[in-house]
Parts: structure tokens; C-alpha cells; sequence
């Protein structure tokens, strides 16, 4: 009597395989202020110094085209009619929102309280 054995396995499925329920990444969430900051809890926010009048646009246009951003918040965010429509545009084509944080020096107290 002749007896066979097969030296194979299965592995599991590969993540990307689409059988396999992934959760969506979380994106990062950036803040461009002079004056104001995350708390330290919040674990997937990136406070960057706001760059001059001049560069704004140019930096939420880089931050937009990254792939990896969830949300801008912008402390008293200005732009020109141009730079506003181009980032709109760039906002609607990728899951990228802009939240405009009027800071004003009269305040006592410059805290924004989430969750976003």
C-alpha cells in the first residue's frame, strides 16, 4: 500500500488581497498658527509654524498634494481669490478639509476644544 503525503500549506490571505477588511488609515492633521497648539493628547496632529503671508498658499497646496493629510487648520487664514479657488479645487479632489481658526489677541483664554 502506497501512502502519499503533500508538504503544503495555506498562508493567510495577503492584507491587500481585498478579502480582508482593512481600516482606513487615519490622515494627519496638521496646524499652521503663530500663537495657538495642539493639546498632547491628540496623537495624529503636526503644529507647524505659520509660514509668511507670501508662502501660504504654496505650503497648503504641498500639504493638500501629500496624500497623507486629513485636515488643515490654519490660524486666521488669508488668501487672494486665486489661492482660495485652487485650494478648493485641490480640496475637492482629495478627502482634505480647511478649517480658517480666527484667533483674535482679545481673547483671554486661545482655546479651541475638539473633537474634530
Amino acid at each position: 500500500m502506497t501512502t502519499h503525503s503533500r508538504n503544503e500549506f495555506q498562508l493567510p490571505l495577503p492584507l491587500d488581497s481585498g478579502v480582508v477588511p482593512q481600516p482606513k488609515p487615519l490622515g494627519w492633521r496638521y496646524l499652521l498658527a503663530d500663537n495657538i497648539a495642539f493639546s498632547k493628547d491628540v496623537e495624529d496632529g503636526i503644529r507647524i509654524q505659520k509660514p509668511a503671508r507670501a508662502k501660504l498658499a504654496a505650503w497648503l497646496i504641498r500639504l493638500i498634494q501629500c496624500g497623507q493629510c486629513e485636515t488643515i487648520y490654519v490660524e486666521n487664514l488669508s488668501l487672494t481669490k486665486a489661492e482660495k479657488n485652487r485650494i478648493d479645487k485641490l480640496c475637492e479632489s482629495r478627502p482634505v478639509t480647511i478649517v480658517n481658526l480666527s484667533v483674535s489677541a482679545d481673547s483671554e483664554q486661545n482655546i479651541v476644544i475638539g473633537p474634530w
